[in-house]
């Protein structure tokens, strides 16, 4: 179904679906806590995932080497990606969580030049700097009074944006076993929930007493679109190349700005950082498209 969307496409429909699944989570974070977003909306998201797989079609062949790297990108991408990046919002803010997390754009090109063949030419090379860069100005902002924050913390969106990068690269590795994005993710999902069912205990987090309308709306509506970002990222990198789906997907910080409005009517301040920013990462993304 969604294999005849260019990947180029899928890529933008996955960064517009995270940007508003990010936006809904922001809000439910501080009450909820990293741990029990991440777990909740990683269950919703594995019941939509499984139930997409048994409607679009069925692989009878699950070679054990791509189950395997399959379960790898749920541990690595599901519990190191997604729970790290909650708690990194949760203790650095989003701002300086986003800031570090565009090097995983950094990770991804180098894993996919060096171990993949891809080919990096000047247009892509130069429209990933102008994505990173430009996201990095609009998340960016100038703090008179900054929060005291130790510098271990700061090691965790690093972390974070590491695992992504590994997590992109053994998708390819995956679909060169079994070609099914709606089973690789299904696999990866449940690993993912199942390990952070394991660490939980671990994390000194406890289910919140009460949850509220307005979070369980907000986590149950985020996570169904977070089902559908990874659903169009997924299909993207099966059908094509990382170091163009990658660095188009991460204008999902751009993206941000406008679901933030959407939700909460907050409109980012138009400053000259995020003119730049924004203008900076439109033309990023035409530049990796025109360089294929």
């Amino acid at each position: 179904m969604l294999d005849t969307l260019h990947p180029t496409l899928l890529a933008l429909l996955s960064a517009l679906s995270i940007s508003i699944a990010r936006t809904l989570y922001r809000s439910v974070l501080i009450r909820l806590g990293a741990g029990t977003t991440a777990l909740v909306s990683g269950s919703i998201s594995l019941m939509l995932i499984w139930s997409y797989y048994f409607y679009a079609g069925r692989v009878e062949s699950w070679p054990l080497q791509g189950v395997a790297w399959f379960m790898i990108i749920g541990v690595l991408g599901g519990v190191g990606g997604r729970y790290l990046h909650f708690f990194s919002m949760k203790e650095l803010g989003l701002a300086r969580t986003a800031i570090i997390l565009q090097t995983s754009i950094i990770w991804s090109t180098g894993l996919a030049i060096t171990l993949l063949g891809e080919r990096l030419n000047l247009a892509i090379g130069a429209g990933t700097a102008a994505i990173m860069i430009g996201s990095i100005f609009l998340v960016h902002k100038g703090e008179s009074v900054r929060k005291k924050i130790p510098f271990a913390y700061y090691l965790i969106p690093v972390a974070a944006a590491l695992f992504m990068g590994l997590s992109h690269l053994f998708r390819k590795y995956g679909y060169a076993w079994i070609d099914s994005a709606p089973l690789g993710m299904s696999i990866s999902n449940t690993v993912s929930v199942m390990t952070m069912i394991v660490i939980m205990p671990f994390t000194h987090e406890g289910m919140p007493k009460t949850w509220g309308r307005r979070p369980l709306f907000f986590i149950v509506v985020g996570a169904l679109f977070n089902a559908l970002a990874a659903l169009f990222f997924w299909t993207a990198i099966q059908h094509g190349n990382l170091l163009q789906v990658v660095p188009i997907s991460r204008i999902s910080v751009l993206l941000m700005i406008f679901t933030s409005w959407l939700f909460y009517r907050k409109l980012e301040r138009v400053t000259a950082r995020v003119v730049y920013g924004g203008l900076l990462s439109v033309v990023g993304v035409f530049l990796v498209v025109w360089g294929k």
